[in-house]
C-alpha cells in the first residue's frame, strides 16, 4: 500500500551531522531570505585551496556564509539548494547547522524507522488508555523508576521500558516476537527540494518571554510529499500466532486502517494539548507577532476536521508530549520525569516549546510549530 506523508509544518529529522555556515554560498538575497547552495566537501576544499584569503576569513569566523563573488563558480560542486532565513551576522553561540537526513545525491527522505517509531508510540498510548489495569501498572513502573534513578542513573526507566515492550511481545526481551515485525514500512522515496535553514526559538509557556534563545536548524519545507510502501502482513501475523499457540496480552489492530485510526486519535490529542497550551500562554508572548503561528495552527486544525487525513508528529520539535507517553501522566509525575532529564524544580512541565522564529531589530515573529504532518492512504486494502 502506498502511503503519502505531507509536511504541514517544517520538518527536521536529523542525520546526526552538522556543518558550519561557511559551507554555504549565498547566490542572491531579498527581504529576510537568502538563496544559497551547500557545497560538496570536495568543492569546499577546492575553494579553500584556490583562495587562501577565504581560508583566513573562515578561521576567524566560521559563522559567515560565503558570497558568490568569493567562490566564482559553484556549478560543479552543489550538494543541494538552501533557503537561508537565519542571520549569522550576530554571531551565534553555536553556529553549526544540524542537517536533515539526505541521500548522497542531496535529495531528502523520511526514514521508515521515524514513521514506525511514531506509530508505535501511538499504539502504546492506545493500549494503555483502554486498559485501566495496564495504565495503573505503567504509572506504578514510572514512579518506581523515578525512585530508583538515584541509585542507578544508567538504568533510568529500564523497568518502564521493559513493561512497555512486553505489551507487544510474549517476553519483554523477545524481539523476535514483537508485533511490529509484521508492520513493514520502507524509507520514503527521495525528493529533490530546496531545504530551509531557519532559526528556532526556545519559548517559556509559564513566564514572560523577552529575548528567546535561538539556534539554527535545517528543515524540509511545508507542503512536501513523501511516499512510503506500508504493509501489515496479516497472513504472516495469523500464521505466527497459530504456530506458536500464544497470544499477545492485549488486543492489537490487524490492518493498516485500524493502525492509522489510532495514530490519528493519539496525535489529535497531542495537538489539541499543544494548541490549548499556546492559547493559555499568549500573555507571555506580549510584544511578539504571533499571527503566523496562529495561522499555522488553524491549518493543522483543518486536517483534524478532514476524514481523509491522519495527523501525525514526526521528528524534532514535539517535546515530551509528542515523543513520549507524557500525556498519560499527572502534572506532578511529569515534573519528576522532566527533572531527571533536566532539573527545573517545581516549574511547569513541559516548561518550554520550540517554534520557528524570525527576529529583526529586537522584534520577534513566531512563525510555526515543528514536525506536524498529514498521512493518507492511496487505497484502503491491507496487504
Amino acid at each position: 500500500m502506498k502511503v503519502t506523508l505531507k509536511t504541514l509544518t517544517p520538518l527536521h529529522i536529523g542525520s546526526g551531522e552538522k556543518y558550519p555556515p561557511c559551507n554555504l554560498v549565498v547566490l542572491k538575497e531579498e527581504d529576510n531570505k537568502k538563496t544559497a547552495v551547500r557545497l560538496t566537501t570536495r568543492k569546499f576544499l577546492e575553494v579553500l585551496e584556490k583562495h587562501p584569503e577565504i581560508k583566513q576569513n573562515i578561521s576567524e569566523n566560521i559563522s559567515k556564509p560565503l558570497s558568490f563573488k568569493e567562490v566564482e563558480n559553484v556549478e560543479d560542486g552543489v550538494f543541494y539548494e538552501v533557503s537561508l532565513y537565519s542571520d549569522f551576522s550576530t554571531g551565534k553561540r553555536n553556529p553549526e547547522i544540524p542537517e536533515v537526513v539526505h541521500h548522497p545525491d542531496g535529495s531528502v527522505y523520511v526514514p521508515g524507522s521515524s514513521l514506525k517509531g511514531a506509530i508505535r508510540l501511538a499504539l502504546t498510548w492506545h493500549v494503555l488508555r483502554n486498559n485501566r489495569n495496564l495504565l495503573e501498572e505503567f504509572r506504578k513502573r514510572v514512579q518506581e523508576d523515578i525512585k530508583n534513578h538515584k541509585k542507578n542513573h544508567k538504568r533510568t526507566f529500564y523497568g518502564t521500558n521493559e513493561f512497555l515492550n512486553g505489551l507487544f511481545r510474549f517476553d519483554p526481551r523477545g524481539i523476535n516476537t514483537d508485533y511490529f515485525r509484521f508492520l513493514r514500512i520502507s524509507d520514503s522515496q527521495t525528493l529533490k527540494t530546496q531545504v530551509v535553514v531557519h532559526d528556532v526559538g526556545i519559548f517559556y509557556v509559564a513566564r514572560p518571554n523577552t529575548h528567546p534563545r535561538t539556534f539554527s536548524l535545517e528543515f524540509v519545507p511545508i507542503n512536501r510529499d513523501f511516499v512510503f510502501d506500508v504493509r501489515f502482513v496479516k497472513e504472516e501475523y495469523d500464521y505466527f500466532l497459530t504456530h506458536v499457540r500464544k497470544h499477545y496480552r492485549v488486543e492489537l489492530p490487524k490492518s493498516i486502517e485500524e493502525i492509522f485510526s489510532i495514530v490519528n486519535e493519539f496525535y489529535s490529542e497531542v495537538f489539541k494539548f499543544e494548541k490549548e497550551r499556546f492559547e493559555k500562554a499568549k500573555e507571555n508572548f506580549k510584544g511578539f507577532d504571533t499571527s503566523k503561528i496562529e495561522e499555522r495552527f488553524q491549518k493543522i486544525e483543518k486536517v483534524l476536521q478532514s476524514k481523509k487525513y491522519v495527523l501525525i508528529h514526526v521528528g524534532y520539535g514535539g517535546g515530551l508530549m509528542a515523543n513520549s507517553l507524557f500525556i498519560l501522566l499527572d502534572e506532578e509525575t511529569r515534573k519528576q520525569v522532566r527533572n531527571i532529564i533536566k532539573n527545573h524544580g517545581k516549574d511547569e512541565a513541559p516548561l518550554t516549546r520550540r517554534y520557528l522564529v524570525q527576529s529583526e531589530n529586537n522584534s520577534y515573529r513566531v512563525i510555526s510549530p515543528i514536525g506536524w504532518c498529514a498521512l493518507w492512504l492511496e487505497d484502503s486494502q491491507s496487504t
